[in-house]
């Protein structure tokens, strides 16, 4: 519980700026055809994410963060069943910045 604690005094927009940062990471092994990298990426983010929807200030924003957890993995490791681009996922991850 010790990095969640720290990761709860992060306000969203940095919670969000730093998951965005491992995204963009993925996205750009994903475009290496680096698979192996880019899961891993992808499953740091998604563990960032976790910590996020479990931060207290973070309460209403639970639904955004399950669908961006959703999205990145269907885009990094699915499908892409929601037809997302490179643009499109970090369009989101920028707002926060």
């Amino acid at each position: 519980m010790g990095d969640s604690i720290k990761w709860f005094d992060l306000s969203i927009g940095d919670q969000i700026g730093n998951v965005g940062s491992e995204v963009a990471r993925a996205i750009r092994r994903k475009n290496k055809g680096d698979k192996l990298g880019a899961a891993e990426f992808c499953v740091h983010a998604i563990e960032m994410l976790s910590y996020s929807k479990q931060d207290p200030k973070n309460v209403n924003r639970k639904k955004e963060l399950s669908y961006a957890q959703e999205e990145i993995l269907d885009y990094i490791m699915g499908d892409n069943y929601y037809k997302n681009d490179d643009k499109s996922i970090m369009k989101w991850y920028d707002a926060f910045l």
